[in-house]
């Protein structure tokens, strides 16, 4: 099936949010995620959202685990920057409706609060991979990928949105600090892309 079709048969397996919405977060990273993340792992989405992505997620890597990662309402009742709905405790429930199966029969776990703080709370090792899609910014990116340097097992992968290159884009600093923790930890950059925004690092050989 080609990657189109592909994308439109999940979209459509959601009856509750915005299609178009995940339509379009889905579109850009099916490949990646076929190339990069892998498959039937214990896995996080840290930076859930109103959850667009994480159907795609499950779908294309089947994991045995999934914790999505989100403070949602503890950021307040509303996002004060994104659009259509606003309300952090809709956008939760309405995850919870949806994955309503794969949470009661433990596949889907949900981990509300500051990324930092959950993540620490997890064994030395625990992930198979982690997708990461957070505030974008230099600062947080470090501290994410410090922690999640324990946290994501040796031969697993950290990957995530938002890779551009150009020092000048207001979301450069999660290039940079990517860069520079693989550069300093001894990782690899194994995929980075300023037309899909997507990056991914392991553990070079």
């Amino acid at each position: 099936m080609s990657l189109i079709p592909q994308i439109r048969v999940l979209v459509n397996r959601l009856p509750y949010i915005d299609k178009w919405q995940a339509y379009q977060s889905g579109r850009k990273r099916v490949a990646f995620l076929k190339e990069v993340i892998p498959k039937h792992g214990v896995g996080a989405e840290i930076g859930v959202f109103k959850g667009y992505f994480s159907p795609f997620l499950l779908d294309l890597t089947s994991p045995k685990k999934l914790h999505l990662i989100d403070p949602w309402y503890l950021l307040g009742e509303e996002w004060c920057w994104a659009s259509g709905s606003r309300s952090t405790a809709k956008a939760l429930a309405r995850i919870v409706r949806e994955n309503s199966h794969d949470l009661a029969g433990g596949k889907v776990v949900l981990n509300i609060g500051d990324d930092l703080k959950v993540l620490e709370t997890f064994t030395v090792g625990y992930f198979d991979w982690v997708y990461l899609d957070t505030t974008h910014s230099y600062e947080q990116t470090v501290k994410e990928l410090a922690l999640l340097q324990s946290r994501v097992s040796r031969h697993g992968v950290i990957a995530g949105d938002d890779w551009h290159s150009d020092p000048s884009h207001r979301h450069h600093g999660v290039c940079r600090a990517v860069r520079e923790f693989a550069k300093r930890e001894g990782y690899e950059i194994v995929y980075s892309s300023d037309a899909d925004w997507q990056w991914a690092i392991k553990p070079a050989a």
